[in-house]
């Protein structure tokens, strides 16, 4: 009779364990698959004033397989001073981000984490270039993690990232909130986003609107919610959100397609809402 117990036991646990072990798996595939993004774009840098990068798009799996072609063309690059690697799929930097190219091999990297913010786009972290080479060492593990963020750029040399001016914050765009029929209440919102990314940064302000429960940006010819903003439910929000990158060049392209919707409990569809424009 033990005999028989243990025996079924064990025919229960095997299957438990696969299917625990399935769902664990399937878990950790899906973080790895939303963190990393499949390419990794090299920015070399040229002599020419008109056409400044020569852009060279290589498997993120680059990194982790250093004998592979695209392994081999992104170490050498990652130790051309003046280079920029894009984690992504994003646009090549300002050229003025990154110093002019030298004969010589750099000793730092510059890691420009993308922290989402367009007044702060970037925060910094100085790594050796030896990185690059001794996986195992502290700043490889570092240079590895970042390698891993969509965004994220690596500039071999440079003793700075890219600032938030400007030229880096892109394109501003706005709308005035006005009520629909039957409703009162006022606000504004003003979206900022750089061409070629996915970032878009918004800040909402409203006033004589209470129970706040929405806030969003509608596609005009169809009145469908492509981009969900934080709502103002105390009179105002701010946020940054990540967007298809589409979607994103869509929306600076044509903002008049486009309209800001903030909804309360009284008027579900939206209360004010205003046709974006730059």
């Amino acid at each position: 009779m033990k005999r028989l117990l243990i025996g079924l036991f064990a025919a229960v646990s095997v299957p438990l364990a696969a299917m625990v072990a399935a769902a664990s798996g399937s878990s950790e595939a899906a973080t790895r698959t939303d963190a990393s993004p499949a390419k990794i774009t090299i920015c070399h840098k040229t002599s020419s004033a008109g056409n400044p990068w020569q852009r060279i798009t290589v498997s993120s799996r680059a990194m982790s397989a250093p004998k592979s072609r695209s392994g081999k063309t992104l170490r050498a690059h990652m130790r051309h001073t003046g280079d920029a690697i894009v984690i992504g799929t994003a646009a090549c930097p300002s050229p003025t981000a990154t110093p002019s190219p030298a004969s010589t091999a750099p000793t730092k990297i510059a890691i420009c984490h993308n922290t989402g913010s367009m007044s702060n786009p970037y925060r910094r972290i100085m790594i050796s270039s030896r990185a690059v080479t001794n996986a195992k060492s502290s700043s490889g593990k570092i240079l590895r993690g970042h390698m891993r963020h969509a965004g994220d750029l690596l500039l071999p040399g440079a003793s700075a990232c890219p600032a938030g001016s400007a030229g880096q914050q892109g394109v501003k765009l706005t709308a005035s909130l006005q009520p629909v029929q039957g409703a009162t209440g006022s606000g504004s919102a003003t979206i900022r986003a750089r061409l070629g990314g996915t970032s878009l940064c918004y800040t909402l302000a409203v006033a004589g609107l209470t129970n706040v429960t929405a806030a969003h940006i509608h596609r005009v010819s169809t009145t469908a919610i492509v981009v969900p903003l934080t709502a103002p439910t105390s009179g105002a929000s701010s946020g940054c959100v990540t967007v298809d990158k589409a979607l994103l060049k869509e929306i600076l392209g044509n903002p008049g397609a486009f309209y800001v919707n903030v909804h309360t409990v009284s008027f579900p569809n939206g209360q004010v809402q205003g046709t974006l424009s730059k």
